[in-house]
């Protein structure tokens, strides 16, 4: 290959489609042929079984088809008297409200009036510009005529393609199916006597937790339970440890509107598991028997919940573009799957991730390649066999987001320009080979607003484009690590897609108070310039945030030793220092700073550091990694040890009284704080906040200066930002003694909290889908066949 021509991505027939037809990308990829003809997997051929409202009204559209295709325009009938006197449910009109036109779905037909769904031309979705002409969408949004006057067609049920649901508040492409079965939006929460329940407080973190002790007629009494990590000083904080009110508190039946339920039970050793449901709290045995016995109907179903979810085979998993596997990890923790295969280019990524995965199949190499491989039915090069379809249950994957990232000041306008932009093509095409049941891709925020082909998020359309055409229903939106655990603010982008004859999963909501502002919103807008907007709502979480003090405060304590270049002699807080006990380590180049095993400074003091210490129910008595780069001159560390141990403290606190140390900030340090360069901090954490976004390097000159010990943090602190467990070892060359690939690895990582999250949320689709399964069984419905994709 010559130095100047591009490695082209490879990918499968339907996703260059795709980006030739619809993007007008011609070039960089190639598609991956197979040496022989291999029936294309097909989404299975599911029916509507519903019994509810729009079950009817979608059976009875699709019963009037003639599944022929009839071009790319919507037919109308203009609405004559013999047209308006013949509708019928499952007939789509077109209907006049308020100047606008809009397509109905017609659910009921009365005397005068007509009642339906909200119809969404292609125009009204976020994919309004890369789909068929005569594309419509039904949606869950009620419309009733009070009079026929306003219909003003009907709608040629053959000129019409209708393949999914669209649902703008998520936003999510969902099956008919699903669409069908649909029940209320927010049904009330049904409680008795002995339930849990959460109540919304005002101006609260946390959801307040209560138990039901008597329902009268006009007013409810609870006893409340408070939470030990919050509302005590127990040398080990547990998150979901609470303990009661010794009295009952009334309130007025008219104003208590529960939140959920939740479920309280003794305490166990595995309290503090991975895949606890967010909604499970614990009391001690000496307080539960003050408490009033759970009503037994609900305690019965969540244990039998529960007990459905661990004894639910794991699905079989593969990653690719895998790194450390952060993704994988999460994933794997929450219960959903196991994973087998993963692919991926850096070796020492790997070799870290063969380490916490050494039953899986892990390819170094291009996935690419080892696609057009697969598909050709061929094996890697050192002989190992490539997952077949049928093999794999979800395919996740975190591309690389140099190219979109808000780091990358030379991102171009323009995805395909990036040769890197294109590799999800070559997710694509392998979803498209497997056909497997669920996607995950994870990304960084400007991946969301990449334009591609001259498309306004492009990159976001050419991937639900893709799942469409190949049978699946998909979701996206941004997430916060924060909410869900994880001890640093760190923004993704999250796609999930499902087959269509599964539940779509949603995207995790949030289950952690979040220290940062609340809402992270997505943003599209549809083909009539109208932006749409979709967050979190500010509320109270279920659970207390994770800070950088709750992550790493058990770890080994050390400083770096000040090599006193600009300012001679020992000071006062570096002798108190060494008379604490407090360790001053040289950082002398060719060696890194650290411990490479070491005893915990102390036990775990909360749930977060208990779970980084577990391990199949073993828990781990050494920390590894606990280390620093030695790759900084003198003056750097000197600078680096002499900013205030104040939270947040950076470089202007050498010229501060308590430091008093001018000549560290030199005439670089002036230029750049007077050209306000972002990057040069020297700033030190706060304990009670979170780690700023990781990068893919440690530099001494950012936000990275431990909160209460003079120096930068370590590879393993880093982790414990990220929520890798204390188990997992990040490999390195031996040579490498800046730990720079220990740093990427970690990086480039999704946060194991928010994967976890992730893997959490695909499981409860998973049970309702069990649940779906079963009612089938035993009560058999009407059925009506859907369309192929």
């Amino acid at each position: 290959m010559g130095r100047n021509q591009r490695k082209l991505v490879k990918t499968t027939r339907i996703v260059a489609r795709v980006l030739s037809r619809t993007f007008r990308i011609r070039s960089g990829y190639e598609v991956a042929h197979l040496r022989t003809r291999i029936p294309p997997s097909k989404t299975s051929r599911f029916k509507i079984t519903s019994t509810t409202e729009a079950a009817i009204a979608l059976r009875a559209f699709l019963g009037s088809r003639s599944n022929q295709d009839n071009g790319r325009e919507i037919r109308l009938l203009p609405a004559s008297s013999s047209v308006l006197a013949g509708l019928k449910t499952g007939d789509i009109i077109e209907a006049s409200c308020e100047e606008l036109k809009k397509l109905v779905l017609i659910s009921s037909v009365g005397q005068r009036s007509i009642s339906g769904f909200e119809v969404a031309h292609r125009s009204g979705s976020i994919l309004h510009d890369v789909t068929r002409d005569n594309e419509v969408f039904v949606t869950n949004r009620k419309f009733t005529l009070l009079s026929r006057t306003f219909v003003t067609a009907k709608v040629d049920p053959d000129s019409v393609r209708v393949r999914y649901a669209w649902d703008e508040g998520k936003p999510a492409f969902v099956s008919l199916e699903a669409w069908a079965a649909q029940g209320p939006s927010a049904p009330e929460v049904d409680f008795h006597e002995g339930d849990y329940v959460m109540l919304a407080s005002r101006n609260k973190a946390l959801l307040y937790i209560v138990q039901v002790h008597r329902i009268r007629n006009l007013d409810v009494y609870v006893r409340r339970l408070h939470r030990q990590a919050t509302e005590t000083d127990a040398e080990f904080r547990h998150e979901r440890l609470l303990f009661p009110n010794t009295e009952l508190t009334r309130i007025r039946r008219s104003t208590f509107k529960p939140v959920a339920k939740c479920h309280v039970s003794i305490i166990t050793n595995a309290a503090s598991s991975w895949s606890t449901d967010p909604t499970e709290f614990f009391v001690t045995e000496s307080i539960a028997r003050h408490l009033r016995p759970e009503c037994s109907l609900c305690s019965t179903a969540f244990r039998d919940e529960r007990r459905q979810r661990q004894n639910a085979s794991p699905l079989k998993a593969m990653e690719l573009m895998c790194g450390a596997g952060g993704l994988s990890l999460g994933l794997d923790l929450s219960g959903v799957c196991e994973t087998k295969y993963a692919f991926d280019t850096d070796a020492n990524a790997v070799d870290t991730f063969r380490s916490h995965h050494p039953t899986a199949k892990v390819f170094c190499g291009d996935a690419g390649e080892a696609l057009q491989r697969a598909i050709a039915g061929r094996k890697s090069r050192e002989g190992t066999p490539y997952p077949q379809p049928g093999q794999v249950d979800i395919i996740s994957a975190g591309p690389p987001c140099q190219g979109f990232s808000r780091m990358n000041r030379h991102a171009p306008e323009e995805a395909h320009n990036d040769p890197r932009n294109l590799l999800v093509c070559t997710v694509l095409g392998w979803v498209d080979h497997l056909r497997p049941k669920y996607i995950v891709l994870e990304n960084v925020e400007g991946f969301a607003s990449a334009k591609l082909g001259g498309h306004k998020q492009g990159m976001v359309k050419l991937v639900m484009k893709c799942m469409l055409e190949m049978g699946y229903g998909v979701t996206c939106g941004f997430v916060q690590s924060g909410a869900f655990g994880g001890p640093q603010s760190r923004k993704r982008f999250v796609l999930i897609a499902a087959m269509k004859d599964l539940t779509l999963p949603s995207l995790p909501q949030p289950t952690h108070h979040f220290l940062g502002r609340a809402a992270f919103r997505f943003a599209w807008e549809d083909g009539n310039d109208r932006l749409h907007t979709i967050g979190v709502v500010p509320a109270p979480a279920l659970l207390p945030a994770v800070t950088v003090s709750d992550a790493i405060n058990d770890l080994p304590v050390f400083d770096w030793k000040d090599p006193h270049k600009i300012y001679a002699g020992r000071d006062r807080i570096e002798d108190e220092r060494h008379l604490a006990g407090i360790p001053q380590l040289n950082v002398a180049r060719g060696e890194v700073v650290g411990f490479s095993a070491k005893r915990y400074h102390s036990q775990p003091r909360n749930s977060y550091q208990e779970r980084m210490r577990v391990l199949a129910g073993q828990t781990t008595r050494s920390v590894t990694q606990h280390q620093t780069s030695s790759n900084f001159d003198p003056k750097t560390v000197e600078q680096v040890v002499n900013v205030a141990m104040k939270p947040g403290a950076n470089y202007d606190s050498w010229s501060h009284p308590s430091v008093c140390k001018p000549k560290l900030l030199d005439e670089l340090s002036v230029q750049r704080k007077r050209l306000r360069d972002r990057s040069y901090k020297f700033e030190r954490l706060d304990g009670k906040r979170y780690f700023k976004a990781l990068m893919t390097s440690l530099n001494a000159q950012g936000s990275v200066i431990h909160p209460t010990q003079r120096r930068v943090l370590t590879v393993r602190e880093c982790a414990r930002a990220q929520g890798f467990p204390d188990w997992v070892e990040f490999h390195t060359e031996q040579t490498d003694i800046t730990l720079g690939s220990a740093y990427r690895q970690i990086g480039n990582a999704v946060p194991i909290p928010l994967s976890n999250a992730i893997g959490r949320s695909i499981m409860v689709a998973r049970m309702q889908d069990s649940k779906k399964l079963t009612q089938q069984q035993e009560s058999p419905q009407p059925t009506a066949s859907l369309p192929s994709t």
